[in-house]
């Protein structure tokens, strides 16, 4: 389970199968801190770096890799756009570079959302 709780200093704590992730809010007073877009574009740079090396272990190649992104933040509706990944691999991997696209389009199909999350609202005295 995840939960987003009430953290230090007036930001929030995310805990993750017992893992704590401090989010301060981003603001002027925290500039460098994580906004949710950085977040959610992480969650998908690290979903394509682990799919990655579980390809690269699995045919024997070197399993070295990193991922980078860049995206721009439209404002009217609020949304992202040009998100960008770039994952980077050893050239020893260049002979099945057709075959991990494939594999890493494919995992990242799977993770999409199809519909909405169901939302539920909880009021707690």
């Amino acid at each position: 389970a995840l939960f987003v709780i009430p953290g230090r200093g007036g930001g929030l704590r995310a805990s993750i199968r017992g893992h704590l992730l401090e989010l301060a809010e981003p603001s002027p007073a925290h500039r460098l801190a994580p906004t949710p877009d950085d977040l959610f574009i992480t969650s998908i740079a690290s979903e394509l770096a682990w799919s990655t090396r579980h390809f690269l272990r699995a045919h024997g190649l070197p399993d070295d890799v990193s991922v980078s992104a860049e995206w721009r933040r439209l404002e009217n509706p609020p949304r992202l756009a040009d998100v960008g990944l770039t994952i980077t691999v050893d050239e020893a991997v260049e002979a099945m570079s057709d075959s991990l696209e494939d594999a890493l389009a494919g995992r990242i199909a799977a993770r999409a959302l199809g519909e909405p999350p169901r939302l539920r609202l909880r009021c707690v005295s």
